[in-house]
């Protein structure tokens, strides 16, 4: 039987076997890769094995699906030593810190027997599918603009995003969502310019694209305590706006199955009407998982989640950091 390696076993690693567990895949698990393991550091894989040395997972035939769930910069080097072993390999965003090692793993998906699926949970809420199937009907007209904000108290749950060698900063590690949602609706990145109040404080990029339209995205990773992670986007046609907004209890509920007393809710105002409606309850890493897991299970084809989508969010990333430090809107080329 097929079995599932996940490495890293900390928060995002822990947010990946709970969405195995919910998959119905929990028994599945047979490995938790850590450079320094503690046993029932992963409770949702409680059969795995806790090993230190990758080749443990790249030898073994049974692990077909590997979660790769660890600091940016060892993306590249551990996805291309996986995909080379033929498995299916779901990487936490961003793929690299990078252009150049993004495509670099890229490349080595195409030559692999397995797969890659970049793992941009965002896609997979239920607000923001919801408001992505409201766009392709056409009740909104022809879409002008996108306007997404994301805000979260300082992240204390791994120490490694305050480092910004490690993480990319926040508008490559926090941002990249709202940069991605951006490009699905509007098209080709041509050129970004960002602001920013202080190093730590909020910052405000404006994107514009190929075909006309404006996206502006609203970042801040360092809210005061006590401000729940929150995140939000606007939709604005010529026919109509839809919003969705998501508001958890605290900081610590992005990846929660969205159980709680918090805001989940998407609103539309057309020419067809008004139409409000709240989430109850979504498990969006689950239904992420669960989608990696049958699409690799039948020719690793991931159309809601492309390769090329994560590099291009990875490039609008990257020019929103340039036009920081010099001060001027960055072209995309």
């Amino acid at each position: 039987m097929a079995s599932i390696a996940i490495i890293g076993q900390g928060y995002m690693g822990n947010a990946h076997a709970g969405a195995w567990a919910s998959a119905g895949q929990a028994d599945s698990i047979k490995y938790i890769c850590t450079p320094r393991p503690k046993e029932g550091s992963v409770p949702a894989a409680k059969n795995a094995k806790y090993v230190t040395d990758l080749d443990v997972i790249l030898k073994d035939p049974d692990v077909k699906y590997v979660s790769v769930c660890t600091p940016t910069p060892t993306h590249k080097d551990i996805a291309v030593a996986l995909l080379a072993a033929g498995k299916h390999v779901l990487l936490e965003k961003p793929v690299a810190l990078t252009v150049a090692d993004a495509k670099v793993v890229a490349d080595a998906a195409a030559k692999s027997s397995g797969s890659l699926m970049v793992a941009h949970v965002v896609r997979f809420f239920l607000g923001y599918q919801k408001l992505r199937e409201i766009h392709e009907s056409g009740e909104l007209g022809n879409l002008l603009s996108v306007h997404a904000r994301r805000f979260s108290p300082k992240p204390t749950w791994a120490t490694w995003l305050g480092d910004e060698s490690q993480s990319g900063g926040m508008l490559v590690d926090f941002s990249i969502h709202d940069f991605d949602q951006l490009n699905m609706y509007l098209g080709k990145p041509i050129e970004v310019f960002a602001a920013q109040t202080s190093p730590t404080g909020p910052a405000e990029i404006t994107v514009k694209y190929e075909g006309g339209g404006v996206g502006q995205v609203q970042s801040f990773m360092n809210a005061a305590e006590g401000v729940p992670f929150t995140s939000t986007i606007d939709l604005l046609g010529t026919a109509g706006i839809a919003h969705y907004e998501f508001s958890a209890i605290s900081a610590t509920e992005e990846s929660s199955s969205g159980n709680n007393a918090g805001v989940n809710s998407w609103h539309v105002f057309s020419s067809k009407g008004n139409t409000v409606e709240h989430i109850a309850t979504d498990d969006p890493y689950g239904r992420q998982v669960k989608y990696f897991f049958d699409q690799a299970s039948s020719g690793g084809k991931y159309d809601l989640s492309p390769t090329p989508a994560a590099i291009s969010a990875l490039q609008v990333c990257l020019a929103a950091k340039a036009s920081l430090k010099e001060g001027r809107p960055v072209s995309i080329a």
